[in-house]
């Protein structure tokens, strides 16, 4: 390599930050086996499991590149040299690496809002923001499919992205479109992703200082959105380089990796949760006329991922799936239902539920009605907590 890229703090930052990396993933892993087993692993798990091999990949590209040099370097070196044969097949080898290197920097980076949106699709299940997840979903993976096809068809044809000599120009050596439609679609996700926990956290009923820790850790996007932003300003108004692209790329991703699985990590700092596997919770702190109650802090009694916790009020019958559904009774007062899956994740819906003659009388009658008893019409209220 040149003299001028020769950094051997470079190297050690890398696996410094790898490491680093490896540990929360690995740490993540242990909270989630231990609180719902490998049976009640969700989508948000198997996409970490991917984020570690493509996080795994992209260090040992990094490093390849660091040794090989690439005709980023190449085209500065043949200002005032001639190459070798062995020092152009060198060059050769590390632009190939530094190419895959795009790859699994922009599927890790994709990986990790898969990680984010299954997590918000559990915590959303019925409601209204599970569509918005849903449409998310949709959105990612166009978005991925419009930064692979940069990276691939950006430089063509697509040897040029390793061509040495002649020099194949810098949109086939620095790749400055692909910086630009990556940080692009990165960012405009990212904000959209941010949209999602924002209802759910203004439903809280809980004390303005617990709230702004909650925020704190669901919408950790932001610290996400920075460092993209910083890593392409600082990359693109520096001199072209494969050591400063790649070495502002990795502390983007592990800025991802430590921010989408901060929510996750929650539970190890509770000794109830290393003793039990589970979390205690202040929950079912009050129950209003109406039936909603003051819901618990993250982390209920169920799991790492329960946003509420609460008492088992009488009169709820467990259904299939998990969830707990509290029948009105003659009375009329209405009762709280708490939807518990598999991951962990509990969010009480509010039922309202009216006798066939009150719907007539609010000119509801399209609502669908029971002949089983008292209880003969209900719907979800808009309440998430």
């Amino acid at each position: 390599m040149p003299m001028g890229e020769v950094d051997q703090s470079f190297i050690n930052e890398v696996w410094i930050l790898y490491a680093v990396g490896v540990v929360i993933l690995v740490l993540r892993f242990v909270v989630r086996i231990k609180a719902v087993g490998l049976g009640g692993l969700q989508g948000d798990d198997y996409f970490s499991v991917l984020v570690l091999g493509l996080f795994t990949v992209d260090a040992a590209m990094v490093d390849l590149v660091y040794y090989a040099g690439t005709n980023v370097e190449a085209s500065a070196v043949l200002e005032t040299r001639t190459l070798t044969d062995d020092e152009i097949a060198e060059y050769t080898f590390g632009s190939k690496m530094e190419l895959v290197a795009w790859y699994s920097y922009t599927a890790l980076i994709w990986a990790l809002k898969g990680t984010m949106l299954c997590f918000f699709r559990r915590l959303t299940d019925g409601l209204w923001q599970y569509r918005l997840v849903k449409w998310l979903m949709y959105a990612c993976g166009a978005s991925y499919f419009v930064v692979v096809m940069t990276v691939t068809f950006g430089c063509f044809p697509t040897q040029n992205n390793w061509q040495v000599v002649p020099d194949p120009g810098l949109q086939c050596t620095f790749k400055r479109q692909n910086f630009l439609v990556t940080v692009v679609f990165n960012v405009m996700t990212d904000a959209a992703i941010l949209f999602v926990p924002v209802p759910l956290l203004w439903a809280l009923q809980i004390p303005l200082r617990k709230k702004l820790v909650i925020g704190l850790l669901l919408c950790s996007g932001l610290f996400v959105i920075t460092a993209a932003i910083i890593r392409v300003v600082l990359t693109l108004g520096a001199h072209p380089s494969a050591l400063n692209v790649n070495r502002w790329g990795v502390r983007e991703t592990i800025v991802g990796i430590l921010t989408v699985n901060i929510p996750i990590l929650r539970p190890m700092f509770s000794p109830t949760f290393w003793k039990t596997g589970q979390l205690s919770s202040a929950a079912g702190r009050g129950t209003t006329t109406t039936g909603t109650r003051t819901p618990g802090p993250l982390g209920g009694a169920k799991g790492p991922y329960e946003m509420t916790g609460g008492r088992t009020p009488p009169g709820r019958k467990s259904s299939f799936g998990g969830s707990e559904d509290a029948i009105l009774n003659r009375n009329g007062s209405v009762a709280p239902s708490v939807k518990s899956g598999a991951s962990g994740i509990t969010v009480p819906v509010v039922y309202h539920v009216s006798r066939e003659e009150h719907l007539a009388e609010q000119g509801l009658s399209r609502w669908n009605t029971s002949d089983n008893g008292p209880h003969t019409a209900y719907r979800r209220s808009g309440n998430v907590f």
